[in-house]
């Protein structure tokens, strides 16, 4: 699905629009000018449909050279060795510190799968590969590639090793929020051991200090213009000490 120009959702599961499996996130494509950037990668039980709508909106997979990761969940990761594995050229992996620890681990219980499993998330069948990471990013580091300026923003909270990305392209920057921030200014938090409400608060608060025109959050709803508003609703929350509605709350 092409949202705008440059910029494509190739993957969303049931919490967004169904374009692929049901357990992937919203999986953004963009194209830099240098090969095509993808943000997060969805759960990894059908990439097949991730390179189909690839295809329907004229890319080519084999032009995909570089994924950015938000954090380790594996609706956001778990994509990245099948991807790996289905490619036969290399592709370059971003991630922050605590999230390249946790792919690098190869370890479940790192991401929380375990606890999700618990609770019904997943099916008990669903399995999670790792993988290294190729450039572990800083809070604040910027990656140029192409005609792309893309910004590193550690936002803790919905899980400790969370960051977001801000891009921007042709003159117009967006959010790529995650987990971090959801439409109407909603967050996520869940009974995992590295959630934190306090966390959660001053990321909203961060982001709220942005300016960024377009906004693309890992579930749900998009937006193309004033996507600031987004965050600045979360902060009338976290601002007065409160946590910001629950996505599906």
């Amino acid at each position: 699905m092409r949202v705008a120009p440059k910029i494509h959702l190739v993957a969303s599961g049931n919490i967004g629009f169904s374009l692929s499996d049901v357990y992937d996130c919203n999986v953004w494509l963009i194209d830099t000018g240098d090969g095509l950037a993808m943000f997060d990668s969805g759960a990894g039980r059908d990439i097949a449909s991730i390179f189909s709508e690839m295809t329907t909106c004229g890319l080519d997979p084999a032009d995909l050279k570089y994924i950015f990761l938000t954090h380790g969940h594996a609706d956001h990761s778990g994509g990245v060795a099948p991807i790996l594995q289905h490619l036969s050229h290399s592709i370059t992996l971003f991630a922050g510190a605590e999230a390249a620890a946790r792919m690098q681990s190869h370890d479940e219980t790192r991401i929380s799968l375990d606890t999700a499993r618990r609770y019904g998330v997943y099916p008990d069948s669903y399995r999670w590969e790792g993988a290294t990471i190729n450039h572990v990013l800083t809070d604040d580091a910027v990656t140029h590639i192409g005609n792309a300026t893309i910004r590193l923003l550690e936002t803790p909270g919905h899980s400790a090793d969370h960051c977001s990305y801000l891009v921007t392209l042709d003159g117009k920057t967006a959010l790529v929020s995650g987990d971090a921030l959801f439409a109407g200014g909603t967050v996520f938090l869940q009974d995992i051991p590295d959630c934190s409400v306090t966390a959660t608060l001053a990321s909203v608060r961060r982001l709220a200090g942005l300016s960024f025109d377009i906004f693309l959050p890992g579930h749900g709803a998009f937006a193309l213009k004033d996507g600031a508003r987004h965050a600045q609703r979360a902060a009338t929350f976290a601002n007065r000490g409160l946590a910001p509605p629950n996505m599906g709350g």
